[in-house]
């Protein structure tokens, strides 16, 4: 996909977001637990790409790159 269909493909998932919401409002129940469930998502989403430090980090650490034993006192 080109760099210039990028807003037109923004403004169809908006438009059939609308759209959607739209259809359900008889549904208010399930269109707010649905959207606060999406808020969440992205909450936690930006939280996770704004972190200081890369979880793979740790992921492939064993455990010798978090512990330093001093052998002057042993």
């Amino acid at each position: 996909m080109s760099f210039a269909l990028v807003p037109v493909a923004e403004a169809a998932l908006f438009t059939f977001g609308c759209l959607l919401i739209h259809t359900l409002r008889r549904h208010a129940d399930v269109v707010t637990a649905t959207l606060a469930c999406l808020a969440t998502l992205l909450v936690l989403m930006i939280g996770i790409a704004c972190a200081p430090e890369s979880f793979a980090k740790y992921q492939a650490a064993g455990i010798n790159d978090f512990t330093h034993l001093d052998t002057a006192i042993y």
